[in-house]
């Protein structure tokens, strides 16, 4: 999201920059840092008050007990508040957490709570809010495909999920109504990071329990919220509008009165409504860069994080596609330098790995940099592992009958035309493309309805981690139903590891088996974000961990915090 986490098309359309090009662009940070903007020369919509940004795909829904998806993860991080947010250059600042002590072991974070939030319904935000957030999230019942943020997390996390422990035993009390404590059961060096994520937000007990957790952040009149901003509008697959929260406690800190997400599934109809100041904001695909180049609009980028891959379906037994060779053999045989440079035309660069360059690893240094490349593209190679697959199970190529799922926006099946186009090239065989809207990909994706799917991946935060542990065998974003014991036992002792040098050694062997070895997932690119942007709009974040916020203008209470007391 991602909210980095499974992306919508269309996030993948910019430059791969360094983690140090990350924060605010000129065009949207504005006063915020002091910098001119440069002049787009788009005067932007009309209303003064108001930034209208094309959002792409409909939020699936808006609980952040549930949330996996980008779309939502854009809004909730306006709507609402948790322990930290992350400041314009992704680095965590306490925000509802006025203070915080670090146990010596490093595990455990006790916060006093600031008393001036609260929810939309008049109720005060209180440290129970996070307590039922959390004991909720690691239970069953609540269904939730990022539960495992939580539960792999705190102490006695997987206990209380898989019912041998109470929850009331998980690592999270309220000693008082203001002061939390979170007891990890690790010390995790991204800690801030995961309480600024939205399955670490706050719940009302009330709302929820009220509404019902199916009905819960389905409609505008089933969302109970506590942030910068509130929900005044949502008309479903067209457009949600966010309105300045007057009773948030820190009204300086929103860009603008009014956000109003649209949701354009088409890349013209961007550029046209952008060009007739319709629009703020658009991402640009290849071929609206071009445009734009023309008509002389000024672009800006950002560093994305994300990762585009294939993602097989290892259930489907009667497509071979239980058979590493056959699905090693798709993987290697799309020409990724071909599709960056013909395709994408937008700066992304072919993916060596699953964990994307700009990642850090140990010491500070890059993971990818540390690690190397584990897979590549190899037309050879890939007729080879194909043809052995195939003795392997028995099937001709004719048997197969595979197709791929992908997102019904232009850029999408476009993607996909040039993988079907590979495939037949290179290994002889005709795959169908099956385009669905973001939603109903997701759901698909969900109940395991797909042979392949061509997804993305947006890190939660900067740590190879985020994009390793989803791939174990019982990760609710293991889609495919990928498992293997080894990759499994690897992750689980990467998490419990101090020594920084040996976590990673253990972190790369994980993606080898998973990439290379077991070929579960194969990479394709990594990726970044070019957008075009009215000279309006002011105070815009965007970033690999923030695709939009509008929250991180000049605050008169951003000295009102203090961090870690004891550390």
């Amino acid at each position: 999201m991602k909210m980095k986490k499974i992306l919508a098309m269309g996030l993948a359309s910019a430059m791969v920059l360094s983690l140090g090009a990350c924060g605010s662009s000129d065009a949207g940070s504005g006063s915020s840092d002091g910098t001119e903007k440069t002049s787009t020369g788009f005067a932007g919509t009309p209303d003064e008050d108001t930034y209208v940004v094309d959002l792409r795909a409909e939020p699936p829904e808006l609980n952040s007990i549930l949330t996996t998806d980008v779309a939502s993860g854009d809004i909730l991080r306006e709507v609402m508040v948790g322990l930290y947010k992350l400041d314009e250059n992704d680095t965590p600042q306490p925000d509802l957490a006025e203070t915080t002590e670090v146990s010596d072991d490093g595990c455990t974070y006790t916060m006093t709570l600031r008393q001036d939030a609260k929810w939309t319904n008049g109720e005060p935000v209180t440290a129970n809010d996070f307590v039922f957030s959390y004991q909720t999230i690691c239970s069953k019942e609540a269904a939730s495909s990022y539960a495992f943020i939580v539960y792999d997390n705190l102490l006695n996390g997987n206990e209380v999920y898989e019912g041998t422990m109470d929850p009331s035993e998980l690592g999270v009390k309220a000693l008082d109504d203001y002061t939390l404590q979170v007891t990890f059961e690790n010390p995790i060096p991204y800690a801030k990071h995961l309480f600024s994520f939205a399955s670490y937000y706050p719940m009302n007990q009330k709302a929820y329990e009220e509404i019902g957790a199916d009905n819960y952040g389905n409609d505008i009149d089933s969302l109970v919220t506590n942030g910068a901003y509130t929900m005044t509008e949502w008309v479903h697959n067209d457009h949600v509008t966010l309105t300045a929260n007057e009773d948030f406690y820190d009204p300086d800190r929103c860009a603008v009165g009014t956000i109003r997400y649209t949701m354009m599934n088409d890349a013209n109809t961007r550029m046209n409504a952008f060009q007739g100041g319709q629009t703020d904001c658009i991402n640009l695909g290849a071929d609206q860069m071009d445009q734009a180049e023309q008509l002389g609009i000024h672009t800006e980028s950002y560093v994305d994080n994300g990762n585009w891959y294939i993602q097989f379906n290892t259930q489907k037994t009667d497509k071979g596609l239980d058979n590493a060779n056959i699905r090693r053999g798709l993987g290697m045989a799309i020409d990724t330098q071909s599709l960056c440079d013909n395709i994408l035309r937008n700066g992304s660069v072919p993916a060596t790995g699953l964990v994307p360059t700009t990642i850090t690893g140990a010491n500070g240094e890059k993971y990818r940099d540390a690690v190397g490349d584990v897979i590549s593209y190899n037309a050879e190679e890939a007729k080879k592992a194909f043809e052995q697959g195939l003795q392997e199970t028995g099937l001709s190529a004719d048997d197969l009958h595979l197709s791929i799922l992908c997102d019904d926006q232009t850029s999408g099946q476009r993607d996909a035309e040039f993988f079907q186009a590979q495939w037949k090239e290179v290994l002889g065989i005709d795959v169908e493309i099956t385009p669905q809207p973001f939603k109903s990909r997701l759901d698909s994706m969900d109940n395991g309805d797909f042979d392949m799917v061509y997804a993305g991946w947006s890190p939660d935060y900067n740590d190879p981690m985020t994009f390793l542990d989803m791939f174990t065998t019982t990760n609710g974003n293991n889609y495919g139903k990928y498992s293997n014991a080894q990759y499994d036992e690897l992750i689980a002792n990467a998490m419990k590891e101090g020594d920084v040098v040996a976590r990673q050694d253990m972190l790369a062997q994980a993606e080898k088996i998973v990439t290379n070895d077991d070929a579960a997932i194969f990479p394709l690119y990594f990726s970044g974000v070019t957008y075009a942007v009215s000279d309006k709009v002011q105070n815009m974040t965007r970033t690999g961990f923030q695709e939009f916020d509008f929250t991180d203008a000049p605050s008169s209470s951003s000295d009102s915090t203090t961090e870690e007391a004891a550390e």
